[in-house]
């Protein structure tokens, strides 16, 4: 909050003293001047009393003055001139500047401002005081008249009684007898005070004494007074100023009240020769006649009103002002007041002074350099002895006697006079003043009892004498209101409300009213604006002072008018302070206040200034929303900044008008970036001139903007290779994929795994392969690229404006260091490295040195529309090794060429707003500037540890800062034919050509894919498989009838992985070179979209320390439409072909077509093989004699039963062999046990959970039972390990009616008896969940034990008997069949078993605790029974088969089930504790028991 240095009570103590004029003879000012200094100069700094002093009012009582400063002036100065005073004012303020860092330290917080104000205003309190001192004295009041005179005479004149005498003459003559208006006396018999300066190191002492005391004997020791100077002499003065000895060590009170010159006093901006003829789309923010043309040269600025002179011209001839203002003294000519002088003294009495000017040339600029310390003190002392022994007793004796007087004359005089006017007209002169509302009075004699009450309260106001003053001028105030008398009685109300102020007492009401109404009277009734002024300076004081910032503010802004544009833009800038002052702070009244007072200073020439109050209001407008008003703001901080010479600044206001929240129109947005491109050309241009430059570097550019975050790199050509319809390239990566987290785990996982795989061992630190890399990526550690290959980066620009940009010769910019990574063991030292960039390169053979260490891409044009967000991609290619940083663009910015209209433009945003039309200097050319700016991408915030989540701090981000590697092979793989949509099953045919774009040959190329399943490669050495290519043919196959009766083919189990080395020839691949695989896809059994991922992995075969290995990305995405569903059971056959326990299997195959009849597309599959693949299992023939094909159509389904045995080479398998059997139901057989049937078996054997485990050899384990557990070889009875290789063909008519020929092959596999294993997973029934229970069950199995289902299975039995028996049971009663149980051994160790045929028996478990499945009894057991023996009990070997022979007694004819046989296993032979565990009930075994045909015949006939 800017604050006065002084006080109010300060400010009106020393606006208002004592006035005594000064009369020096020539002489005297001839001592003076040896210090560069008048006499009054010299005197001026001790003209305030340091004690107090004290008077006598009229009543005699004493009161104290404390500090009172008496105003020395030369009686022969002269006011300046209108101009003069205008100009002064001017430079005045124009010459002090606040200080930035003082502002920076101040900061107010107003609400939710926090605002950098300035501390002070030292301009308006230096522009008040020089308008104070400048005003002219008045008849109205007689405050401002000298009271005293100082007659001045030196000791060295021939005769100084005579020259006082001439100098008392010529005052009186001036004071009496002369016709000029100034200056002006405070009554006819003033005080007069006789010095005698006297030159210590020149003068004669004894003369001076006698004149001295001849003085005192004449005029009274009071009224004299002997000055003693120049204790020092001239020649010590002029060797002590050449060593400094004088300046370290005497002090300098006289530089606070000089003032420079106006050659010295700075730079001037009232009107600096700016050309802005060349500047675009000129703009005038006020009216024309306000503003000089600035290509004009400066013309005189107009008289202001409130000029503190008359403004009648002065007849006078102007002296200089340097003796006229108390506080500094300011030249009206081109010579310093320091030299040249001005005095009327007689010519004859001047002495020959050369030898003083010589040496006061020498001693320019340094003032009392004759004077000691005892000389400043006898200066004190004189003023001192002046105050309290002459001028106090005279003015106390003046206010006594004009107290007497007025005491005396108030009755008869004021009454006389009163009736006097009131009878001779009175009241209608006071009716034509209240209707003119115009000054009717003011002629009073000086010796007016009304005037004579006004000298008294001047008086009494000058010596402090305060509630006296204040009595007076109430009393005066009156007088002149009712004589209509306006301007005195307007001074009588401004100084009766001062002196109250004055006074001090808080229990007395501060009359404001009374400083309005002078206000009022001064400005509309007297027009005195001068006058008006000084009251309101005095008003917002004591205003400021008693806390009413509020009503000063008002009084402030009052007071400004078209009249003066200075004194209107400081007062709107104190009212603005007074706003900000206030108890709640006012922030936008003050903003406002300040953006008008910036306005008013720029009329009047203040440029800075201007500036200053448009900064200043800016912090309140920037960033609330209030966007026409920044703009504004923007735009004239802009403007002045440019004619003041401030490019920086104008830069930087300009470039704030380009933002997106602009709410302007595109024509003015359009003329905002003219004017800021026309700026910074000139910025620029300046500082090539003047041989500096801005930055290290190309300058900054505020557009477009820069979207860091989205930046993308690229370590690659974004050029996509032109291939064939038939031809799909790898996809690798693109900036258009999106980023997925998981997407990024699962290529690291698959790289991790091919490292693993390629290199027999992990690796311990392994690097993901990243060749794109953004904001979500990990971008702490530097990308590795590649020498000679590209390095693009996507940059996303916004225009935010409404008008289209242009960016042209565009590129990146970048540094490189050269380091060469393939001589790191050399023994020679290491260079130091170089480093280089681009930034300063424009000249097209400099440009072609950096292409060839680093090449880089330029866009010759890059137009950005309205508003648009784009995205632009940018590349280099490096020629070098080495460190590269990409620091970021560089481009020239301009705008398109638009047509002129010749429509004027209407700027009704903001007032003062640029046109489109262009300058002279720019005409219709287009400004384009050449600039950079910088991409620095912010890395992601640390929150790893307490520190780092205390405080906000972020990690590197090295995206933009890659290392370039030594040369490397280059991978480019593309697919021919590649089918993107199959069957389930489907297997089709493509060529995989792989080329090396690098610089070195690649070899170990790998292939790794989680989804392994789906592709498998052609071996190049197997001949057949290649003359199949050749012919179309997916299978090879052999005619059925020439085929041998080999049906058991031996196969060594394929080592899987998910892992596939790719074979090349002889190799490697050179650069330059390709090479063809042929490889087979399958579609996956599940119908839907699978995207199927698949990672290239390769190496140099030349050692590289920065980059091992490469890796290429592809992704394909294959459809596949439903085919067949298989759902096969492997059931034991329940009868054996042999008594030696050979088993045999019942394996049921349902194949169902998937695709409906209404389906679109008309699909017939024809089963033509199924083949076993099994180490145990072999597959009889089952087709008929003719072989027929079996054809399924949309939505049917076929059922076949298959018979598998125990293989011929059962025993002599390896543990890495299976045997093929195939059952051909075709016309040929097909080689399933060659490629790519037996490829795809073994891949489907492949499981997600061994795709990170070593390579598999299948599924099958050794049947070795050494240290194999009792659940083991119980579970192993069930086990089947068998697989169905159902090869098929399918018929398949598209939309268009053209047939289609496809093949494919569908794996089951059964790994237990009685389980349906299906190719299309069914969905799970919902299984009950058993009530919550609180206690924890009691596990009886506690893992050791075989599941119930595997108990209950270990006994394979089966029934054999007539199915039909006859019987004449007329003869015997009873039939008896013979019944034989076949028992066998299922599992690898002995059992004992138990059967029981005792019927009558509960049917409740032997063990009820055992939990096992329980048989319930079978219907019509009842109706027959069995003889001979009810239990039996035999041992059976492992894999072993046992008979027995029963009989069943049927007494009836009837069906009956003969299947309530109990069989039981002991638990002891198990080694389990319990008793029996029932076996699995026997299936149904059906006979007919009926009568003979006698029999039956008897009977009908009975």
């Amino acid at each position: 909050m800017a604050q006065c240095a002084q006080s109010a009570r300060e400010f009106i103590q020393n606006s208002f003293g004592p006035m005594v004029a000064v009369l020096c003879s020539h002489d005297a000012e001839v001592l003076a001047q040896k210090n560069n200094l008048t006499f009054v100069e010299m005197a001026r700094p001790f003209c305030r009393l340091t004690t107090e002093a004290h008077i006598r009012d009229p009543q005699g009582q004493v009161n104290s003055i404390r500090n009172l400063r008496i105003i020395l002036n030369d009686m022969n100065s002269q006011p300046p001139s209108s101009a003069i005073v205008r100009k002064m004012l001017n430079d005045v303020v124009g010459s002090l500047h606040p200080n930035s860092e003082a502002s920076k330290s101040n900061v107010v917080s107003a609400g939710n401002y926090d605002l950098q104000l300035s501390g002070s205003t030292p301009w308006f309190e230096a522009y008040r005081e020089h308008f104070l001192q400048v005003t002219l004295p008045s008849e109205h009041e007689f405050i401002r008249h000298f009271i005293a005179c100082m007659l001045v005479v030196s000791s060295n004149h021939a005769d100084p009684i005579d020259q006082f005498s001439k100098l008392n003459q010529q005052q009186h003559q001036l004071q009496h007898s002369s016709s000029a208006n100034n200056p002006k006396w405070l009554c006819p018999n003033i005080f007069k005070y006789y010095i005698l300066l006297h030159d210590n190191t020149e003068g004669e002492e004894e003369k001076a004494e006698a004149v001295y005391q001849s003085m005192k004997s004449t005029y009274g020791s009071h009224a004299c007074h002997l000055l003693r100077i120049n204790s020092r002499s001239i020649q010590a003065a002029e060797v002590a100023s050449m060593g400094n000895e004088y300046t370290a060590n005497m002090p300098d009170p006289w530089s606070q009240f000089m003032t420079n010159s106006v050659e010295e006093s700075g730079e001037m901006d009232i009107s600096p020769s700016v050309d802005n003829g060349g500047f675009p789309d000129k703009v005038t923010e006020t009216d024309p006649e306000h503003i000089n043309d600035p290509t004009q040269p400066a013309e005189p600025l107009p008289i202001e009103d409130d000029s503190p002179v008359d403004p009648i011209p002065n007849t006078n001839p102007p002296h200089p002002l340097s003796q006229t203002n108390e506080v500094v003294s300011h030249p009206l000519d081109d010579q310093s007041a320091q030299t040249q002088m001005i005095i009327t003294s007689d010519p004859d009495d001047t002495p020959d002074a050369n030898n003083v000017d010589i040496v006061l040339k020498k001693l320019v600029g340094v003032h009392g350099a004759c004077l000691t310390l005892s000389d400043h003190d006898r200066l004190r002392i004189f003023i001192h002895e002046f105050v309290v022994r002459g001028l106090l007793p005279y003015i106390e004796k003046m206010i006594r006697t004009l107290s007497e007087q007025l005491a005396s004359r108030k009755g008869i005089s004021r009454s006389f006079i009163s009736a006097t006017k009131n009878w001779f007209g009175g009241k209608r002169n006071a009716e034509k003043a209240n209707k003119s509302q115009v000054d009717m009075g003011g002629k009073y004699l000086r010796e007016s009892p009304e005037l004579q009450m006004r000298r008294l309260g001047d008086l009494a106001f000058l010596v402090q004498m305060y509630e006296l003053a204040y009595t007076s001028f109430h009393t005066a105030k009156r007088d002149f209101n009712n004589d209509h008398a306006y301007m005195h009685c307007a001074g009588a109300l401004e100084m009766a409300a001062t002196s109250a102020f004055m006074m001090g007492n808080l229990n007395k009401v501060y009359p404001s009213h009374y400083m309005d109404s002078a206000v009022s009277m001064y400005a509309n009734t007297c027009k005195k604006p001068s006058f008006a002024t000084r009251a309101i300076l005095l008003s917002t004081e004591t205003l400021k002072a008693r806390g009413l910032y509020g009503e000063a503010a008002m009084e402030f802004i009052r007071m400004t008018g078209e009249d003066s544009d200075l004194r209107s833009a400081l007062f709107l800038e104190q009212g603005a302070h007074c706003f900000i002052n206030m108890k709640t702070p006012m922030a936008r009244k003050y903003a406002f206040h300040m953006i008008l007072a910036g306005h008013r200073y720029s009329k009047a020439g203040q440029r800075k200034h201007a500036l200053r109050s448009y900064c200043q209001a800016l912090q309140v407008y920037k960033g609330k929303g209030w966007t026409l008003a920044e703009d504004h703001i923007n735009f004239t901080i802009g403007r002045q900044s440019f004619n003041l010479k401030q490019l920086d600044n104008a830069s930087a206001a300009f470039k704030h008008l380009l933002t997106s929240d602009s709410r302007q129109p595109a024509v003015q947005q359009a003329a905002f970036l003219r004017e800021y491109l026309f700026v910074f050309q000139q910025q620029m241009a300046t500082a090539t001139q003047d041989g500096k430059a801005l930055s290290p570097g190309l300058p900054q550019l505020p557009l477009p903007i820069i979207n860091k975050i989205a930046t993308k790199v690229l370590l690659g050509s974004t050029i996509r290779p032109i291939l064939p319809d038939n031809k799909i390239a790898a996809t690798s990566v693109a900036f258009n994929q999106l980023y997925d987290s998981a997407e990024t785990d699962k290529w690291f996982e698959l790289e991790e795994m091919v490292v693993k795989a390629a290199n027999k061992s992990a690796l311990a630190t392994l690097r993901p392969s990243q060749k794109l890399l953004n904001g979500r990526t990990n971008n702490s550690q530097r990308p590795i690229a590649v020498i000679r290959e590209p390095i693009t980066i996507e940059l996303v620009l916004t225009n935010p404006l409404k008008v289209s940009l242009l960016l042209c010769n565009l590129c990146l910019l970048w540094r490189f260091t050269d380091l060469d990574y393939e001589k790191v063991n050399d023994e020679t030292p290491e260079k130091p490295p170089t480093i280089i960039s681009n930034e300063n390169i424009c000249v097209s053979p400099k440009m072609n040195i950096a292409n060839e260490i680093i090449y880089t891409e330029t866009i010759p044009e890059f137009e950005l529309k309205a508003n648009e967000i784009k995205a632009v991609q940018l590349s280099l290619t490096p020629q070098q090794t080495g460190e590269l940083s990409i620091l970021g663009i560089m481009y020239s910015l301009s705008t398109p060429m638009q047509s002129t209209s010749s429509t004027p433009v209407t700027n009704m945003e903001i007032p003062g707003s640029p046109s489109l039309k262009h300058s002279k200097k720019m005409g219709s050319n287009v400004v384009s500037v050449r600039g950079r700016q910088e991409v620095d991408v912010q890395g992601p915030r640390l929150n790893g540890t307490l520190m780092e989540k205390r405080v906000v701090t972020y990690g590197p981000d090295r995206r933009l800062d890659p290392i370039i590697a030594p040369p490397m092979p280059l991978l480019e793989a593309c697919f021919i034919d590649f089918p993107y949509s199959l069957l389930c099953g489907e297997i089709g045919q493509t060529i995989l050509e792989v080329s090396n774009k690098g610089d070195y040959p690649l070899h170990k190329l790998y292939i790794v894919s989680k989804q392994p399943q789906c592709f498998a490669f052609r071996s190049p050495n197997n001949s057949h498989v290649n003359a199949d290519i050749q012919s179309g043919s997916l299978y090879r196959t052999i005619p059925l009838d020439n085929r041998v009766d080999v049906d058991e083919h031996v196969v060594d189990i394929q080592k899987l992985s998910c892992v596939v080395k790719v074979p090349l020839p002889e190799g490697h691949l050179k650069p330059g070179c390709s090479a063809s695989i042929p490889m087979w896809i399958q579609g996956p059994e599940k119908a839907g979209i699978h995207d199927v991922d698949i990672l290239f992995y390769y190496e140099s075969t030349e050692e590289n320390f920065k980059l091992r290995h490469r890796v290429l990305r592809h992704s394909a995405v294959i459809n596949t439409t439903h085919s067949l569903c298989l759902k096969a059971t492997a059931t034991r056959g329940h009868i054996p072909e042999h008594n030696q326990g050979n088993q045999s299997l019942v394996v049921s195959l349902q194949v169902e077509n998937m695709n409906q009849v209404h389906d679109t597309n008309i699909t017939e599959f024809s089963v033509e093989q199924v083949t076993c693949v099994s180490k145990t299992w072999a597959l009889e023939h089952i087709a008929t004699k003719e072989k027929q094909e079996f054809k399924i159509s949309g939505g049917e389904s076929v059922i076949c039963c298959l018979k598998a045995q125990h293989c011929k080479q059962i025993g002599q398998l390896d543990a890495n062999q299976v045997v093929f059997t195939d059952g051909v139901l075709g016309k040929e057989k097909i080689m399933s046990f060659e490629s790519p049937c037996s490829d795809f078996y073994f891949r489907s054997k492949l499981k997600l959970n061994d795709l990170e485990s070593e390579p598999q050899e299948g599924s099958y384990t050794s049947q070795n039972n050494e240290g194999t557990s009792l659940k083991q070889l119980l579970e192993g009875a069930l086990e089947v390990d068998l697989t169905l290789l159902v090869l098929w063909k399918a018929f398949v008519v598209d939309e268009a009616g053209i047939s289609h020929k496809f093949v494919g092959q569908h794996h089951v596999t059964m790994a237990m008896l009685d389980q349906q294993i299906s190719t299309i997973p069914t969905a799970q029934r919902m299984v009950e969940q058993k009530a919550v229970r609180f206690l924890k069950d009691v596990d009886v199995n506690n893992g050791t034990e075989p599941s119930s289902a595997v108990m209950i299975q270990l006994i394979k039995c089966s029934l054999q008997h007539p199915d039909h028996k006859e019987h004449d049971f007329t003869r015997k009663r009873l039939c008896t069949v013979p019944v034989t149980l076949h028992l066998c051994n299922c599992a690898d160790m002995q059992l004992s078993v138990q059967v029981d045929t005792d019927t009558a028996q509960d049917n409740t478990p032997t063990d009820s605790s055992s939990g096992y499945y329980v048989t319930p009894k079978p219907p019509n057991s009842s109706d027959f029974v069995w003889v001979r023996r009810v239990s039996q009990q035999v041992t059976l070997a492992q894999e072993t088969s046992h008979q027995i022979q029963l009989l069943a007694c049927f007494s009836k004819p009837g069906v009956f089930n003969l299947s309530n046989i109990k069989v039981k296993v002991t638990r002891q032979s198990l080694g389990m504790q319990g008793e029996y565990i029932e076996q699995k009930k026997l299936l149904p075994s059906v006979i007919t028991v009926s009568k003979t045909i006698n029999n039956l015949k008897s009977s009908l006939e009975s």
